[in-house]
């Protein structure tokens, strides 16, 4: 839109609104409807009064409104509907963003003020939520209720904060910065609002003392410097009496105060690790690579994502929000439950899943592709039996994907000797979601463990590929042994098999054998000897530390006579 469009009549438009030049589009005394994004460029404006705003969106962070250079969004008098997703607005530049008289009943709004961005806010109620981070932005919010304000502290900046007000606090004055801060080039004024609940944003090289309040969120962002570290032990709900964050590239002290939520954003080339964590949002841009093990998602602070060309990687976590993969981003989670929220994927992400647990049906759209694999070998498994073999081979893709499923093959190797698989079927076609894979027939096979390998084939760009997935099965004879009489069962059990320290290993032997009960590495290499000697009919146990191992997977194995039994575990650190 270059000219002046005046818009007074209910419309829907299903497509993206960009207004340049000196532009305007006007809305008034209607309803509009948009699926879309709304930009507005140079000495544009968009205005919305007296009317029913609705941004229609399927999943989170859809659609944006943006406003850069000089543009200006004004919308007053008006009820905000968001589909009751969140949405993004940024503002930079020299533009500005004014909300007046505005009802967000059904919708929210996540705020950016960036380098010379404005934001006005004026009787207006659940406002949303506002990031300020850039240089000579300004945020200003009056007469309203309820809003999350980030405190950024941008990089080489210093401060601190004193006390927060509550969630059912009247506050008749708030300003950012105060005289403790230096380095920080926005302004934030608020006043006559209730209920204002704060946050920080902290960027790399930067000195934060948070004194004496409760923190919805404590944002870490990591992009400066192309970081390989381990961050571990940021719990969500926690209250902090005097502590320094175990975060690289910053000094953050918290005394006396609590933190609802702890989010991390990792941008550039970083490469950071995160485990045994509780924490509310993770977000990954531009080439970073985060690696997510042994940890939970609890939803308090958001929602976890990927964009750009980043590498997302989740192992043996849970989850509790949306999973928003966009951009060409590749994000892989392995041994993950979804235990609520979807896996979204957009633009060109590529999103691979393994043995993972989906809440929802999986959202896909443009270019995007996931693919779904599972691998679950019964238990108790049989000699001279059929076994079903359950699993997916699946995958989802967006209208212009470039992907395409081509198959599935499993095949099988004694855990003995895996210089030679042997196949179970041929390649299969069909797809398979949480369903059984195939047969497997196990007459004329030995007592012992197998690995089992389910082939993934797929295409895309005129290439064929293809992805290996593992998992093992132990077969034994059916002895007619009653369940739970385990002194006349050969058996090994290993509990937890994931593990930061301590392990309890069982077995049992149903007659007199010579037994020993090893841990070995991944390339075969015997690293502990637990027990050894001749044993009676029974059952035994073992405590095990691992503490002096390196993270990894091993196998702990049992041999008795020509029998053995072999179980992996992983150990954290």
């Amino acid at each position: 839109i270059q000219d002046t469009v005046i818009i007074e009549q209910d419309t829907t438009i299903y497509d993206d609104i960009v207004i340049i030049d000196s532009g305007q589009l006007i809305v008034r005394n209607c309803s509009l409807k948009l699926k879309g994004n709304i930009t507005a460029l140079d000495n544009a404006l968009f205005s919305v009064d007296s009317a029913d705003f609705t941004i229609l969106q399927d999943f989170i962070y859809q659609f944006m409104l943006v406003a850069v250079d000089s543009a200006a969004m004004e919308i007053t008098n008006t009820s905000f509907n968001s589909s009751k997703l969140p949405i993004t607005s940024v503002v930079g530049g020299k533009a500005s963003i004014i909300f007046d008289s505005v009802d967000m009943g059904d919708g929210f709004i996540t705020f950016a003020a960036m380098e010379g961005g404005s934001i006005d806010v004026e009787y207006s109620s659940r406002a949303g939520e506002f990031v300020v981070l850039g240089d000579s932005a300004n945020l200003s919010i009056s007469h309203s209720d309820t809003v999350l304000v980030w405190l950024g502290f941008p990089e080489n900046s210093s401060g601190e904060l004193h006390g927060s007000p509550g969630m059912e606090e009247w506050v008749d004055e708030f300003t950012f910065p105060d005289s403790t801060c230096s380095g920080i080039g926005y302004s934030i004024q608020i006043d006559s609002l209730y209920g204002l609940i704060l946050a920080t944003m902290a960027v790399d090289s930067t000195d934060v003392t948070v004194y004496d309040a409760e923190l919805q969120s404590c944002g870490n962002i990591f992009w400066k410097f192309p970081v390989t570290d381990t961050i571990s032990g940021l719990v969500d709900e926690s209250h902090y009496d005097d502590w320094v964050a175990p975060l690289p590239n910053r000094n953050l002290r918290l005394v006396n105060t609590s933190v609802r939520a702890w989010n991390l954003y990792f941008g550039d080339s970083t490469d950071l690790t995160i485990k045994s964590s509780i924490f509310g949002e993770c977000l990954a841009s531009d080439s970073s690579k985060p690696t997510i093990m042994n940890a939970i998602w609890d939803g308090n602070g958001g929602h976890i994502g990927a964009t750009g060309r980043s590498f997302f990687l989740t192992l043996f976590t849970s989850l509790h929000t949306d999973a928003l993969q966009e951009g060409q981003s590749v994000s892989m989670f392995f041994l993950t439950s979804f235990l609520r929220g979807n896996l979204i994927a957009r633009d060109m992400a590529v999103c691979l899943t393994y043995n993972t647990v989906l809440a929802n049906p999986v959202l896909v759209d443009d270019s995007a592709t996931v693919m779904i694999a599972g691998l679950y070998p019964p238990s108790p498994a049989y000699i001279n039996d059929t076994l079903s073999i359950q699993g997916s081979a699946t995958m989802y893709k967006g209208s212009d994907s470039q992907f395409q499923f081509d198959g599935y093959r499993l095949d099988y190797a004694s855990l003995d000797d895996t210089t030679q698989y042997f196949p179970i079927t041929d390649r299969i076609s069909d797809p398979i979601e949480d369903g059984e894979l195939c047969k497997f027939d196990t007459y004329g096979l030995d007592v012992g463990d197998y690995f089992i390998r389910l082939w993934y084939f797929f295409s895309a760009f005129g290439q064929n590929d293809s992805l290996p997935f593992i998992n093992t099965i132990y077969l034994k004879y059916k002895t007619g042994v009653y369940e739970g009489d385990r002194r006349k069962e050969f058996f090994l059990s290993v509990s937890p098999t994931l593990l930061n320290s301590a392990a309890k290993i069982c077995y049992g032997i149903p007659c007199p054998a010579e037994v020993e009960l090893s841990i070995y590495d991944v390339s075969g290499r015997r690293v502990v000897v637990l027990d050894k000697g001749i044993k009676q009919e029974g059952v035994y146990s073992v405590a095990w530390n691992a503490a002096e191992l390196s993270p990894g997977v091993y196998f702990c194995r049992l041999t008795a006579g020509d029998i053995s039994h072999t179980r992996k575990l992983v150990v954290l650190k």
